[in-house]
């Protein structure tokens, strides 16, 4: 297992700019409120040949609104789960009563832990003069730094280093299956992470937008392991700030783009709208896998026909996406929680199925025994065979004497027996039509 080094202290005291620092790329949202970084954030980084995990937290605050104390919460959660602990306070602001408490509880509580103290912001010599009154925190040796230049950060690391445990690069291929779960604000997929996780990984609250960042989490089950990405919730791009709320925007659409899976969580009430749409189409754009999750189900008054009811009108409205399955479940009272997992491994082994050339030419010659393809100019269209180009996902490629005789018409109802064939569900196919 990796060394796991989490960075704590107050709010805005630079924790996600050296968090992107160390890491050598942006990966945590970095801005001047305060209070960014809410959940425990966690990425693999490597100094010197030697790899582990870095954790950026939301930070040690005593405001006491349920932002601030869910923050306390994932930050002393973050302190016990790590094997090193930086804590960071700034010069600029001077020490505060939360620094003193932070240090106090450390010392006394995670005595344990490997400890690094470091003041950051240190950027000319009269504010290092000033970072040494830090030294009244009681840790005998604090770095001082700038994370913005990454002024003494290399000395830092390489002393962290020497605590490390000797650790080869390795090179194995990560097998686990990346599932990204995506929605609306406010729809319940944090709840449905910690749901799974069977603890508080993420902050949960009923205020639209607490999750920002993309998180990963890893989890196994039946041997298969999976990571999971909570994202921040996709809005109206005319609803989005410059700030914050864009980047934020961005990281989702990124936590798509690096996904296998899209698990696409809407709220049941009010079922599926616009931007719904527009979330599963990023989806299928992206060529990943995608499952609908109706989240919220045992809010909802219902009979035995509900929700057949519920998925008919879902479908019509989702037009050629009917091959994207529907799974109802519920955060709260983990109603087919599993079940979504183990659907979205199927929809993974479906996306890197390979079909044999045999089987997809009999299929090919059973389905143009039921059709004749039609063309508007009257010349007959020949398909002499197909096959399953190597890709990330599935693309079948038929050879025929003119592609620009090809309808649209004639490529649905391929793709719709081809479907009907083979185990493709949730997966978005290409057909490719080329010269032969």
């Amino acid at each position: 297992m990796k060394p796991l080094i989490a960075l704590v202290g107050r709010p805005n005291v630079g924790k996600s700019t050296l968090f992107n620092r160390i890491l050598r790329q942006r990966s945590a949202i970095v801005d001047s409120t305060p209070g960014v970084t809410r959940d425990r954030h966690i990425a693999e980084g490597e100094w010197q040949g030697k790899q582990f995990l870095l954790m950026d937290t939301g930070g040690y605050n005593a405001d006491g609104d349920i932002i601030s104390m869910a923050m306390l919460e994932q930050t002393l959660m973050a302190i016990r789960d790590a094997d090193i602990v930086i804590f960071l306070c700034d010069v600029r602001a001077g020490l505060a009563y939360e620094d003193l408490e932070l240090g106090r509880l450390l010392q006394r509580t995670f005595n344990h832990k490997q400890l690094f103290f470091a003041v950051n912001k240190v950027e000319s010599p009269q504010l290092s003069i000033e970072a040494e009154s830090f030294i009244s925190t009681g840790f005998t040796k604090p770095y001082f730094i700038s994370a913005k230049d990454g002024t003494g950060v290399a000395d830092m690391l390489d002393d962290i280093l020497e605590t490390f445990p000797s650790l080869e690069k390795t090179s194995d291929e990560d097998n686990a299956i990346q599932l990204a779960v995506v929605g609306r604000p406010n729809v319940g997929k944090s709840s449905f992470v910690n749901a799974l996780l069977g603890s508080n990984r993420l902050i949960v609250s009923n205020i639209p937008g607490t999750t920002r960042d993309a998180i990963d989490s890893r989890f196994i089950r039946k041997q298969q392991e999976f990571i999971l990405i909570d994202t921040a919730g996709l809005r109206k791009r005319t609803k989005i700030d410059r700030g914050i709320e864009y980047y934020s925007s961005l990281r989702t659409e990124k936590a798509i783009e690096r996904c296998d899976v899209a698990l696409v969580m809407l709220d049941a009430e009010p079922g599926i709208e616009k931007q719904d749409m527009k979330i599963i189409n990023m989806a299928i754009e992206r060529k990943k896998g995608a499952l609908l999750l109706i989240n919220k189900w045992d809010l909802i008054e219902k009979d035995s026909k509900t929700s057949k009811i519920y998925e008919e009108t879902l479908r019509s409205n989702m037009g050629n996406l009917s091959y994207v399955p529907v799974l109802f479940v519920s955060a709260l009272t983990k109603k087919n929680l599993y079940r979504a997992i183990d659907t979205a491994e199927e929809i993974s082994r479906n996306r890197s199925r390979k079909i044999s050339t045999s089987a997809l030419n009999k299929f090919l010659e059973e389905a143009l025994s039921q059709t004749h393809p039609s063309t508007k100019s009257g010349k007959e269209l020949k398909i002499k065979y197909m096959t399953q180009i190597e890709s990330h996902w599935p693309i079948f490629a038929f050879f025929c004497n003119d592609p620009l005789l090809v309808q649209s018409n004639f490529r649905k109802f391929l793709e719709k027996k081809l479907r009907e064939q083979f185990p493709l569900e949730g997966v978005p196919i290409s057909l490719r039509f080329m010269q032969k």
